[in-house]
């Protein structure tokens, strides 16, 4: 009986290199926008405490009840804490922040970090256990240009992209002063309908009130379409600075609209928060980036009060966007130029146009051969290069180098001493 195959884990998969190129062009654009904006990049352990994830997102969430991957310490093991797999960024970068010391850093810290996170929910399309993200925090800095910054980055991103349909949602949950009153009305709405709401509605009434907003089920998005707006109820100071974020937004022509029910799915938010869609995606189901700002959360998890602000970005959902908009990803740069050495003679001369082709950053495939010039042409249309470097014993007593087009079958005798020139005015 054969043995059986062993496959991927649910909700994971492998990212084989059809993919792998937008991937690449992703990381790549996001670097490009962060590097240019003054973000400076943190590298994050993949596993924290489970401690760090029920201060911080909040242990009556879903994530925490419900989606944390926990990870078991050996038996044997002097480390008997618990920890499990990140579900997002946010949480470990505040506890580097303060770890490190930042605080004493210049003001504000802008960093961006990337990689895998982990949630245990249903897989469906597009939405895995292991998934990528991108973010960014910006921390020690209260104004309204922070949040400003921080959505304009992640917008710049994306249409750096080539994203199109691209709409700013945008809310305000209001400070310590003002979201208590704001609750008490919310939950005293909510109380006439307690009965029609769903089984983790019902939970929540208690736990975490303000995600009664964010429920999917059809029938409680109706019951919240008449709840107490969050904007008719925010301080004078939570009011003035959700308008001079929208006045930045105005100002720099980034499309958004309000929408009063959007509380985000972490406890730490507070005032502004946001996420971009693409505007045909009418259930919201496929959010492309969100974020907000959470000015208690350092001082949460035993840090100073700082004030801070995010967002990430999913990256298989830009993926797929990408995908269905039609968008072609740069090309990753592969083998550009083979070099097919004839003869034993050759092979000096070979290595001297190895060097310096490597020297100057073209891409050069060469391993010395005893095979004749028709299987080493065929063997160089397989690595898909464009040009073959022609070397032998002919060309190595007069030290050139034939440089034959592979697409066109064209060729050009060149010195040795100018080949590499000659390569880079042909795949610049």
């Amino acid at each position: 009986m054969a043995n059986k195959t062993i496959q991927t884990p649910r909700g994971t998969r492998d990212v084989l290199p059809e993919d792998q190129i937008y991937y690449r062009h992703i990381e790549k654009i996001a670097r490009g926008v962060l590097d240019g904006l003054g973000y400076n990049q943190i590298s994050l352990p993949h596993f924290e405490s489970v401690e760090l994830f029920n201060r911080s997102i909040g242990d009556a969430t879903d994530i925490v009840q419900k989606e944390l991957f926990l990870l078991e310490s050996r038996k044997d093991s002097a480390d008997a804490a618990q920890y499990a797999l990140r579900p997002e960024g946010t949480a470990g970068c505040v506890r580097s922040y303060i770890q490190n010391g930042m605080g004493s850093w210049p003001q504000p810290v802008k960093l961006y970090y990337s990689g895998a996170m982990f949630r245990y929910e249903r897989p469906q399309k597009g939405r895995y256990r292991e998934f990528n993200q991108i973010g960014a925090e910006i921390f020690g800095d209260a104004t309204a240009r922070t949040d400003y910054l921080t959505i304009m980055t992640s917008w710049e991103i994306l249409s750096r992209l080539g994203i199109k349909n691209m709409l700013v949602y945008a809310n305000s949950i209001g400070c310590e002063k003002c979201r208590p009153k704001y609750i008490t009305k919310l939950k005293k709405y909510y109380k006439d309908n307690f009965s029609k709401l769903c089984g983790s509605c019902q939970s929540r009434y208690e736990k975490n009130p303000l995600r009664l907003l964010d429920c999917k089920e059809a029938h409680c998005q109706e019951i919240s379409k008449n709840a107490p707006s969050t904007l008719d109820n925010l301080c004078t100071d939570c009011k003035k600075h959700f308008s001079q974020t929208l006045e930045y937004l105005d100002y720099f022509n980034i499309k958004y609209d309000l929408d009063p029910s959007l509380v985000r799915g972490l406890d730490y938010y507070n005032k502004t928060v946001f996420e971009i869609v693409e505007t045909t995606d009418l259930g919201r189901n496929n959010t492309l980036c969100g974020g907000g700002r959470y000015d208690g959360l350092v001082e949460q998890l035993g840090g100073v009060a700082t004030p801070a602000v995010g967002f990430s970005i999913g990256v298989e959902r830009l993926v797929s966007i990408m995908k269905e908009q039609g968008i072609v990803p740069d090309k990753i740069r592969q083998v550009e130029v083979c070099i097919l050495q004839l003869g034993e003679k050759a092979k000096e001369v070979s290595k001297k146009v190895y060097d310096e082709l490597s020297k100057n950053d073209i891409n050069v495939f060469f391993i010395p051969s005893d095979e004749g010039l028709r299987p080493q042409i065929k063997y160089a249309d397989k690595l898909g290069a464009r040009y073959a470097a022609i070397i032998g014993q002919q060309e190595a007593v007069k030290n050139e180098v034939i440089l034959k087009d592979l697409k066109n079958s064209s060729q050009e005798i060149f010195p040795v001493e100018n080949i590499a020139a000659a390569i880079k005015k042909y795949i610049s």
